[in-house]
């Protein structure tokens, strides 16, 4: 075994070598992280919804978003934005923040650099005139060259720091309690107002339980937070940044193979 004395040095470079990494760590954060969050103390919050338009659930997620006096933000995908445009009109008009979630929301990883550009602007041509320079990965999928290529065409990557997993069978009330417990004041919350190309065994698309379960909790949290878009949000602090690259395993991309466009990534 080596003495403390031997042992000193080392730790003392190793540590200089961390100092003197830090300031280029952040820098590349700061230029290729993904916004999950802003710190403030102001009570405000980002709702955001994936995987839609839903002709009926969307619908009714934002009859509620307007009984409760809430702005989101919807990160759409534009197969779906192209199939149902009078609901990307109805969300737009409403005050609500229309982002790209990608054509038919394939996993970037299984996607050439090509494929994942024409991905962002094939839903970002369906979106016009109302689609911001926002985006969010399918399955949160993404490497530093996807992320790289999100930038180069303008768009901001927005990830989230509060989720309530209604992706899976999850009861109102449950989903409720998860909000309220997890949400403060900067917090970016993401749900699901469409179930696109799921990778559960058994596929949530009943969105009933999670619309209950927001309602339910903007009925307890209405009066403490005020809930805004993401552009609203990053006005009232600084965003916080994280190096959110994830890429799926074996068994996700099994169960892409029941979505043979969202695996292989094809345009359709």
């Amino acid at each position: 075994m080596k003495s403390l004395r031997e042992t000193e040095p080392v730790a003392l470079l190793k540590s200089g070598l961390r100092l003197l990494n830090k300031p280029l760590v952040l820098a590349a954060q700061e230029t290729l992280g993904t916004i999950t969050s802003v710190k403030t103390l102001d009570p405000v919050v980002a709702l955001t919804f994936d995987d839609g338009p839903h002709p009926r659930y969307t619908r009714r997620l934002l009859e509620i978003l307007k009984k409760y006096h809430v702005h989101g933000t919807f990160f759409m995908v534009g197969e779906l934005a192209h199939r149902y445009p009078d609901v990307v009109r109805s969300a737009a008009e409403a005050g609500h923040v229309i982002g790209n979630h990608s054509w038919n929301h394939a996993s970037f990883h299984l996607l050439t650099p090509l494929e994942r550009r024409e991905q962002i602007r094939a839903c970002e041509e369906t979106l016009h005139p109302y689609g911001k320079k926002l985006f969010r990965p399918p399955y949160h999928h993404q490497s530093m060259a996807s992320r790289f290529e999100a930038r180069c065409l303008g768009y901001s990557v927005v990830g989230f720091s509060v989720h309530a997993e209604d992706w899976l069978e999850r009861k109102s009330d449950w989903i409720a309690d998860q909000l309220v417990r997890q949400i403060q004041p900067g917090s970016i919350v993401v749900l699901h107002d469409n179930i696109c190309h799921s990778t559960e065994q058994i596929p949530q698309y009943d969105r009933k339980p999670m619309l209950e379960g927001l309602r339910m909790a903007l009925g307890r949290l209405g009066k403490k937070f005020q809930f805004v878009t993401i552009p609203e949000l990053l006005r009232h602090g600084r965003s916080q940044k994280r190096s959110w690259f994830s890429r799926p395993d074996a068994k996700t991309i099994q169960m892409l193979t029941r979505y043979p466009s969202a695996a292989a990534g094809r345009l359709i």
